[in-house]
């Protein structure tokens, strides 16, 4: 069982509306800082850009996908969630604790050089 102070993986993926699709930087930029303010870090950022949702989302068929992971407390997964609520433009999003074993896999592969 982790220590209350103890820091923790998470992994939040968020859906923009594809109207919005151009200010998706300015969206990643935004709950970055935010993320690093509340005193988590920021360990990786991928832009998956439009793909089709599986169901119709607020009339939409399409969104760009985005995904943060992060080490922080999980208050920070509170505010992070908070904001993503009352953002216009966000349609979807879903938080995950990663598991140590499964952190520590993936940081080896992003390190691994590229074939």
């Amino acid at each position: 069982m982790a220590k209350q102070n103890e820091s923790r993986h998470f992994e939040t993926l968020f859906v923009i509306h594809p109207d919005h699709g151009a200010r998706a930087k300015e969206f990643v930029e935004r709950f970055k800082k935010l993320v690093e303010d509340l005193g988590a870090t920021v360990t990786g950022v991928e832009e998956w850009g439009i793909r089709d949702l599986a169901y119709r989302i607020h009339k939409q068929r399409r969104g760009y996908y985005n995904l943060l992971r992060y080490r922080g407390q999980p208050g920070v997964v509170q505010e992070l969630e908070r904001q993503l609520k009352i953002t216009d433009g966000v349609i979807r999003h879903m938080t995950v604790r990663l598991e140590e074993a499964q952190a520590v896999a993936e940081k080896k592969v992003a390190e691994r050089p590229a074939a």
